[in-house]
């Protein structure tokens, strides 16, 4: 699926009014400037793929949770956040999803989405990570140091 820019950048290119100079041309200077100012190239308001997991995390879905998550992380049909990421993480962390659990744990000791670490708790999330049967988890803890060190 294109993005909004992609789709705009896409017509602009086939344009009988500038082909090789679309950058230039009034209606689509025009055009780029309204779909800037109204956010709609960064939102990622066009993806439904987004759209469908933000309404089903919204609605409790754990999966919808960690997916939308994933995507606030990656930038994917969304504008990148850290902030939403690991709060989705966190929604679907503690509805008891062990991949969400082993992330949301990493994302505390490495201070992803805040201003601090938090290795205590962090431990505590890859444990129960691992307690889920995350196998990645293990590794996780493994190389998280112990709360003081």
């Amino acid at each position: 699926m294109l993005s909004h820019l992609d789709q705009v950048l896409s017509v602009t290119m086939k344009s009988p009014c500038h082909p090789m100079r679309p950058a230039r041309c009034p209606f689509h200077l025009s055009l780029l400037a309204i779909l800037t100012a109204g956010g709609l190239l960064m939102s990622g308001c066009g993806s439904s793929e987004f759209k469908s997991a933000h309404k089903r995390a919204q609605a409790g879905e754990m999966q919808a949770q960690f997916d939308l998550s994933q995507m606030y992380m990656y930038g994917k049909g969304t504008k990148q956040s850290e902030v939403e990421a690991r709060k989705w993480c966190e929604k679907a962390a503690n509805q008891g999803l062990p991949a969400a659990m082993r992330i949301y744990g990493t994302m505390l000791r490495d201070a992803y989405g805040a201003d601090h670490r938090n290795i205590a708790k962090a431990r505590e999330w890859l444990a129960k990570a691992v307690a889920k049967g995350d196998t990645l988890a293990k590794a996780e803890l493994d190389s998280t140091p112990e709360p003081g060190k």
